[in-house]
């Protein structure tokens, strides 16, 4: 506005010079003008004042222009031009401007027209033709003023909607967080959920690990050696794929990073083969394993997702296939320095696939055809992981298949060679490369695997393709003077079998010196097993060869103690020398876990003292602050966490005064940053392995333990402990029904004592089971009393009375699901089964032997303990401190007191002792020592 004011200065300047009118009062005229408006914007800005003033302005100098051009062609332009600037004034969106302008238009032909008609109307003047004007701007003014009006009503709905679609952008950005807060906390509840799972999963697979563990250490025979080895083999790869189904969120975000660890790929491939072999045999299929000659034994890579994906595409071909064979072979592809790029195939004569089902084969949760879900099982999901774990290692997912005729998986991946040189147990065993071995097998691809599998340890081995092939071997090498060692015999051939070929092996005159034979087959091995020994056959082998099973087979046959030293038993891991004799605290409220860990920790060398939770840990510390040198904290327990027991124990020891180490079985990074930052030192995952518990305890403990000098002169000098009695075997009958003794002797690995304690323990803590299950049932607890069902269940089993176990099941079935009108039944049955095995464990109480002490003499009805006061001395000492040792102390109370009125009056102490209750024992000695005679020097 104010440009387009100055801007008709110059303007009436050179119309007023043009046509020989003066110029300065014009321009002076002008000026005025434009400068009223351009002062009163600097000062009022845009406000009313300013618009009308531009009203008057935008007018007037129009107004000018006619006046200088009157009688000139150009005024009636002029005219034009000055009705265009009133409509200018629309843009200020202000009626009043546009009424001020009209009314001004009005007043400036009214003024003209009667004194100056002709500067107006050239032709001659007159009010009609002023009247006839003003209707004319009255006209423009008025529709302009409309739209004006209109203008502001929409910019006021525009700017109405401007403010409601804010409104609702922050409302939006609020709905936004919220949805995001709710998403991450379901992201927090799954990865919860995850943790959680996680925890449940690995505690017994912890128990199973462990207690094989332990196991494996003791004397056994090959066979039961070998079953055990097997399931330790198991459990370990379930709890591979445990853990990749719980990482399947990883995979999904794109966060799931593979390892670089070197590893030895042909064991790691065996243990695959001897984890599906079982199923190949069962359903009839020749199962192969072929990795070429040139394949690296030792390489870097991530071998439990290389196994992942082999044994998914390996059960997926036995799955798949009714008869015939499933072969895996591997192959080196390239090899440019370190790194190698491997080709492994699994090949199958299954059921094949057509192309459109080939063509979904890889999409989460779907299979070849809808009917295959319920023909086969699974969830479709095992080859969308394996491709992307694949690509992960770079390399690519392919499949040829044929209907009716089989399929063919192919994957590459990238791997490196390792620096590190594989373990030369096998390779080394001089006496087995002097060995000559013939290897009978009809099928080319078995002699080629096996042929493979041996060179490494046989430097002279012959291959034939039939029995008889192999009789007229044995003939031509007994004449040379260089007849075989070892046969490796097929059961399954063409023509003449394996028994068939053992016994003409045996009638034949020309073979005078026999051979070693082992038989190998992958079918009917039992019928096989039968056969073999009938022909006095020196071992049996299953198709896929188990090379740990084969060692220990030649170790057993040729007496070699190098063969024998590396199937020998697991040697007990001990912790290094500085370090033993440290005092552990271990945290944990799973019994099961609480007594593998106390095990494998105190045959390491290490004192262990238990707590159930973190509360009782707290206050076991607090009582004997600088006893212990370091803390094994579990996570998830009652009461009081691992978590908050710790940031407890941290207010008074540092790091570094009092270690602490998580033992949980959550296994995610999240878990073990949670215990780090509530200030635990480091974090061993569950199931335990012993190695790396150990090597953890060494990294934060201090040779020669804690400084004790304090906590020593501070508490009483501990009395020499009394070792109780030892319970003759014949303490336990042979017989003890309801309980299956041998059975559940074997499962104690014969420790005739511990399950005589079990069961008298039984008989304490479940005596009145059913009535308190009655009480919680009455009570409608029903969460308390599936809890009650299922700790007798898993008692009852542990123990082997199996009546009682299977009724506690049942009941804890029926609580689970509210089956309430079947609960009285149960009830009545379990009241049934347990009567007879209280009664059994009960009989064994009454046999305690007394030890061959002074008889305890009732005075005036009182107790008397005095023969044992300077044992229940130091018992309530060790029950102050909560100390393990209170538990064999007290059982040697309890052996010298045996069946007298003061050894029966210990059952409370007992039970809760049993519950690892340390306070409420101690109120009970208390108790009851304070009505008893017992000399005051020693008890206060």
């Amino acid at each position: 506005m104010a440009l387009m004011l100055w801007g008709h200065v110059p303007i009436i300047v050179i119309v007023s010079w043009g046509l020989g009118e003066p110029i300065l009062l014009p321009t002076l005229f002008a000026v005025v003008l434009a400068g009223a408006y351009h002062l009163s914007w600097k000062m009022s800005g845009i406000g009313p004042a300013t618009r009308y003033i531009s009203a008057v302005a935008l007018v007037g100098e129009p107004a000018l222009l006619v006046y200088l051009l009157r009688g000139n062609p150009w005024q009636i332009d002029m005219h034009m031009y000055f009705f265009a600037c009133l409509a200018l004034l629309i843009a200020w969106c202000d009626w009043r401007a546009i009424l001020l302008a009209s009314v001004a238009i009005m007043l400036h032909h009214l003024a003209l027209d009667l004194l100056l008609p002709f500067a107006v109307f050239p032709n001659g003047g007159g009010i009609a033709r002023v009247v006839f004007h003003a209707v004319i701007v009255l006209l423009e003014g008025s529709v302009l003023m409309w739209v004006s009006n209109r203008l502001v009503e929409s910019f006021a709905r525009v700017e109405q909607m401007s403010a409601e679609i804010q409104r609702h952008n922050e409302t939006l950005e609020e709905t936004v967080a919220e949805r995001t807060k709710d998403a991450q906390a379901a992201s927090i509840a799954k990865s919860l959920f995850l943790a959680n799972m996680s925890h449940e999963i690995r505690t017994p697979m912890n128990a199973i690990l462990g207690f094989s563990h332990l196991a494996l250490r003791t004397e056994m025979t090959p066979k039961q050696r070998d079953y055990l080895v097997k399931i330790k083999s198991a459990t370990t790869s379930l709890l591979d794929l445990i853990n990749d189904i719980l990482d399947f969120s990883k995979i999904e975000a794109g966060k799931l990073v593979l390892e670089r660890t070197s590893f030895q790929l042909r064991h790691s491939l065996d243990s695959v083969r001897q984890m599906l072999a079982l199923r190949a045999v069962e359903k009839n299929i020749e199962l192969e394993f072929n990795i070429s000659a040139d394949t690296p034994d030792t390489v870097i890579g991530d071998p439990l997702r290389l196994n992942q994906v082999v044994t998914n595409l390996v059960s997926n071909a036995i799955k798949f296939t009714d008869a015939g064979h499933v072969q895996f072979s591997v192959r080196v592809i390239r090899q440019e320095g370190d790194d190698l790029l491997l080709e492994f195939s699994v090949r199958d004569s299954g059921i094949g696939m057509t192309p459109a089902q080939v063509n979904q084969l890889f999409t989460a949760f779907t299979q070849a055809d809808t009917s295959m879900t319920r023909r086969f099982g699974g969830t479709g999901l095992g080859l969308s992981i394996s491709r992307q774990l694949v690509e992960l290692m770079g390399g690519t997912l392919t499949v040829q298949s044929q209907q009716g005729i089989g399929s063919q998986f192919s994957f590459t991946a990238r791997l490196s060679l390792s620096t590190k040189i594989a373990a030369p147990s096998n390779a080394t065993l001089s006496q087995l490369r002097n060995l000559r071995v013939l290897i009978a097998d009809d099928n080319a691809g078995s002699r080629e695997i096996l042929s493979e599998t041996l060179s490494p340890w046989f430097s002279q081995l012959d291959l034939a393709a039939s029995g008889s092939e192999a009789l007229s071997m044995l003939r031509t090498a007994n004449s040379s003077g260089k007849p075989f060692d070892l046969v490796l015999l097929d059961w399954r051939m063409p023509g003449l079998d394996g028994i068939e070929t053992v016994n003409q092996m045996r009638q034949d005159h020309s073979i005078p010196k026999m051979p070693t034979i082992m038989m190998v087959t992958a079918y009917s091995r039992e019928e096989a097993i039968t056969a073999a020994g009938a022909a006095g056959i020196a071992a049996f082998l299953v198709k896929p060869l188990d090379t740990d099973i084969l060692l220990e087979t030649l170790a057993a046959i040729f007496g070699s103690e190098e063969l024998r030293q590396t199937m020998a038993p697991e040697e007990t891991v001990m912790i290094a020398a500085p370090y033993r004799g440290a005092v552990l605290l271990l945290v944990e409220d799973n019994e099961i876990n609480r007594e593998l860990a106390y095990e494998i920790l105190t045959d390491a060398g290490l004192v262990v003292e238990q707590a159930e939770n973190g509360r009782i840990a707290c206050e076991m510390i607090e009582a004997a602050p600088t006893r212990y040198d370091a803390v094994l904290m579990d996570v998830q327990m009652p009461e009081m966490d691992g978590i908050e027991a710790t940031k407890r124990i941290r207010q008074t020891f540092s790091a570094t005064d009092l270690p602490i180490i998580a033992m949980t079985a959550h296994a995610y990074e999240q878990e073990r940053q949670n215990c780090l930052d509530a200030g635990m030192n480091d974090h061993s995952t569950k199931p335990i392995e012993p190695p790396l518990l150990l090597e953890k305890l060494s990294r934060w403990l201090r040779p020669g333990g804690r400084d004790r000098t304090a906590a020593t002169a501070a508490a009483p000098a501990p009395a020499a402990e009394v070792a109780p009695p030892q319970l003759a075997d014949d303490m336990l009958p042979a017989e003890l029904p309801p309980f299956d003794l041998g059975t559940a002797l074997a499962r104690l690995n014969g420790r005739r004592k511990l399950l005589r304690k079990l069961i008298i323990d039984f008989s304490y803590k479940f005596a009145d089971a059913v009535s308190v299950l009655e009480n919680q049932i009455t009570d409608r607890e029903w969460d308390e009393a599936r809890r009650s069902a299922h700790t007798l269940k898993g008692t009852a089993g542990a123990l082997e009375i199996r009546d009682v176990a299977e009724c506690a099941r049942q009941l804890e079935d029926a609580l689970a699901k509210r089956v309430l009108d079947d609960l009285p039944r149960l009830t009545q049955r379990l009241d049934e089964a347990m009567k007879p095995a209280i009664a059994a464990a009960q009989s064994l109480r009454s046999q305690s032997p007394v030890a061959p002490v002074a008889p305890a003499l009732l005075r005036a009805g009182t107790l008397d303990y005095t023969p044992v006061a300077s044992e229940l001395a130091e018992l309530q000492q060790l029950l102050q401190r909560r100390s393990l040792k209170a538990r064999k102390m007290f059982e040697t109370v309890e052996a010298r007191l045996g069946n007298s009125p003061e050894g029966l009056r210990l059952d409370p102490i007992r039970q809760a002792l049993s519950a690892l209750d340390y306070p409420k024992a101690l109120a009970y000695l208390e108790e009851l020592t304070a009505s008893a005679v017992v000399p005051e020097d020693i008890l206060p």
